[in-house]
This record gives structure tokens, C-alpha cells and sequence, in this order.
């Protein structure tokens, strides 16, 4: 999983010991809101026990959310937002730093349809007027067999 800062991990926290509380209160099983919103049990047991290390992405983690609150008749939507807005805002900052870093390579598109359309020219040109073979540019060999079957005749 992507790392979370500090308040993103206190943060999951809360929602999935909300999350758990609830549904030991209405005697749910973990089994059957694996069943009901087609989350692996495994993932749903690490979310409770705060296994974070072993979840997806944080992305992910707002769908699961959204859908265990959901299944469990909470505003799944809202559960989720608390989340995500701070591992988006935080990750945003992440991209735009790592983006500055990076060496900005720019080829022109116009430099790659320039350099195709002279392959291309080149090709059809070849195409079109095909190299002449004459006597001097074949082989000695050749014309020793071309003077043999013309003393022969």
C-alpha cells in the first residue's frame, strides 16, 4: 500500500473501528459483508484489525469503505470522503513535487510527421524506380558464364 502519513493512518483508524463497532453491535459476520459487498474476507479482517500494511491502495480503500459503511446501512459516501479527501490532497503535492524533478523531454509533434513523411517518400521512390542492373555491376563470375553461352551458340 502506499504509504499514509500520520493523520491519514489515525484517521483509518476511526473509521474502521467505527466501522467493526457497528457491526458487532448488529451481530453482523465478517463472512457475510464479504458476501454482500464482494470484498475479500482477508481484506475486510486486515481493515479491522489494522493491518494496514496488507490493504491496496488508498484509492481502493475509499471503494471498500464506501461499500462495508453501505452494507452496514451507514452513509457509506461520507465515510469514505472523510478519508480520501486527505490522501488526495496529500498525494496531489506528492505527483506535483515528483513531476518539477523529472527532465522535460518535448519533441515537436511536426519533427515525427517531418522524419515519416521523408521514410515514407524515400520508400515509395525506391518503390517506384527500382535500381537498374547492368553488365558492368554483375559478378566476374556471371560474365564468364554469359561469354560461355554466347561461344557456344
Amino acid at each position: 500500500m502506499t504509504l499514509l502519513n500520520q493523520a491519514q493512518v489515525e484517521q483509518l483508524k476511526e473509521i474502521t473501528t467505527h466501522l467493526r463497532q457497528v457491526r458487532q453491535e448488529k451481530s453482523i459476520r465478517l463472512e457475510d459483508i464479504a458476501a454482500q459487498t464482494l470484498i475479500r474476507a482477508g481484506v475486510l479482517q486486515a481493515l479491522e484489525e489494522e493491518r494496514f500494511e496488507e490493504l491496496p491502495e488508498p484509492i481502493f480503500l475509499q471503494g471498500f469503505i464506501r461499500r462495508y459503511g453501505d452494507a452496514l446501512g451507514l452513509d457509506g459516501n461520507a465515510l469514505s470522503h472523510t478519508l480520501i479527501s486527505n490522501v488526495v490532497r496529500q498525494d496531489s503535492k506528492n505527483d506535483r513535487k515528483n513531476s518539477d524533478n523529472k527532465p522535460n523531454t518535448y519533441i515537436p509533434l511536426v519533427v515525427t510527421y517531418i522524419l515519416l513523411l521523408v521514410g515514407a517518400s524515400a520508400g515509395l521512390l525506391y518503390t517506384l524506380n527500382p535500381p537498374q542492373i547492368t553488365s558492368e555491376s554483375l559478378t566476374p563470375e556471371v560474365n564468364s558464364q554469359q561469354s560461355m553461352v554466347s561461344s557456344e551458340q
